[in-house]
């Protein structure tokens, strides 16, 4: 088997042909010229989550934070789908929640306060 989780990072990193979550969302906050900390507060995450995220890439997020960054980092809906990918989500046709989601993505409304009061209007947990 493995013999030390470095080990097993490695082999895992090998299988997954865009990187992990952590890997994919470290290389739209430097592709969008941001800095962690305004993504990060942008998605309503806290420093401490963030940190734990980025310095142990196999961790696994919740598909709500996954779609928080995803908004955060203004994702366009085939970068939004390849983080939410990463993480071993998808935005799903036949849940409510997912296609509100998606509307909003395709839409281009990335505002927090926006998306939280649409998310209300439908019946849905606002972020």
């Amino acid at each position: 088997m493995f013999k030390s989780s470095q080990s097993f990072q490695s082999k895992a990193r090998q299988y997954s042909r865009k990187g992990t979550f952590a890997d994919l969302l470290i290389r739209h906050v430097r592709d969008r010229g941001g800095d962690a900390p305004s993504v990060y507060t942008a998605a309503r995450i806290d420093r401490r989550t963030y940190s734990s995220i980025v310095s142990h890439p196999f961790r696994p997020v919740s598909k709500r934070t996954a779609i928080q960054f995803a908004l955060a980092l203004h994702l366009e809906r085939p970068d939004a789908d390849a983080l939410l990918l990463a993480a071993g989500y998808a935005l799903s046709p036949s849940i409510p929640e997912d296609i509100a989601f998606a509307e909003l993505i395709d839409e281009g409304e990335y505002d927090m306060f926006k998306v939280s009061a649409k998310l209300e209007a439908f019946g849905f947990k606002t972020i």
